[in-house]
């Protein structure tokens, strides 16, 4: 009985200490970004510059300065990036614009989606000189939210018949 109580103890206070580590946080109007997918500074080129979000996480590489990964989150506007081991202890806090750009020449309802990252404040110059700016999204998984390389349609995925913009391949 005694091995049973001390084996509950640990299990507690593992998830006491590694909770905070793997779940998003617990703020009031807090999400997930909401921008899951593989975002590009150049979407001409094939991933020369990627920003990915997945969940609550992002990560940047490619021919860039600065490279990193950590957590982020969205609310009211704002994105926040924190966590990176590229830049312990800074806290980055960006204003956050969707919009969307033509996907050469397809239906009005297949636009491809864009994010301006706007500095508000991070103490990592280096992540902020690469993160701030505008980036299309290349490619997203999400229903209704279409990347420059997402097919227009299911057909079009199948049999390969649509115009596939350059640094998409």
């Amino acid at each position: 009985m005694l091995i049973l109580a001390g084996l509950l103890v640990v299990i507690v206070v593992g998830w006491v200490l590694l909770a905070p580590r793997i779940l998003p946080p617990a703020n009031p109007g807090s999400s997930t970004t909401g921008l899951d997918g593989r975002w590009s500074r150049t979407p001409d080129e094939p991933l020369a510059t990627s920003l990915v979000f997945s969940g609550a996480t992002y990560s940047v590489d490619g021919e860039l300065p600065f490279t990193g990964s950590g957590g982020a989150v969205s609310f009211g506007g704002q994105l926040v990036v924190s966590e990176d081991p590229a830049c312990t202890d800074a806290i980055g806090t960006y204003a956050l614009e969707l919009g969307d750009i033509d996907r050469h020449g397809l239906l009005p309802e297949h636009r491809a989606q864009t994010v301006t990252l706007t500095l508000v404040t991070d103490a990592c110059a280096a992540r902020a000189d690469v993160l701030a700016g505008t980036w299309t999204l290349r490619a997203s998984g999400r229903d209704g939210v279409y990347g420059i390389c997402d097919p227009p349609n299911e057909e079009a995925a199948i049999t390969g018949h649509w115009p596939e913009p350059s640094g998409c391949s």
